[in-house]
């Protein structure tokens, strides 16, 4: 499976109950360093992760910092074992 095959793919949680659409996902190596999906960004927005800006460590310019901030609000990170992707 591919990631584009996930991005844009609406994500639902256990009880059956729609958490938005995947926009990123969160990968981490296995035992012998194979990359596997751990966890699914999810957002009830249209756009995605905005390339790092939305990460607290800081670093960049104060004003894009806090309206990357001001967009990325209602994106959470969803382990992969919580989720069910539909596939449409």
């Amino acid at each position: 499976m591919r990631a584009s095959d996930l991005i844009r793919c609406r994500a639902y949680d256990r009880t059956g109950a729609c958490l938005g659409t995947v926009v990123d996902l969160v990968a981490a190596p296995d035992g012998d360093g194979t990359l596997v999906v751990v966890a699914v960004v999810v957002s009830r927005r249209w756009h995605g992760r905005l390339l790092g800006h939305e990460r607290s460590e800081g670093g960049g310019p104060w004003l894009l910092e806090r309206a990357m901030r001001l967009m990325s609000r209602g994106m959470r990170t969803v382990a992969w074992s919580e989720v069910r992707i539909d596939h449409r």
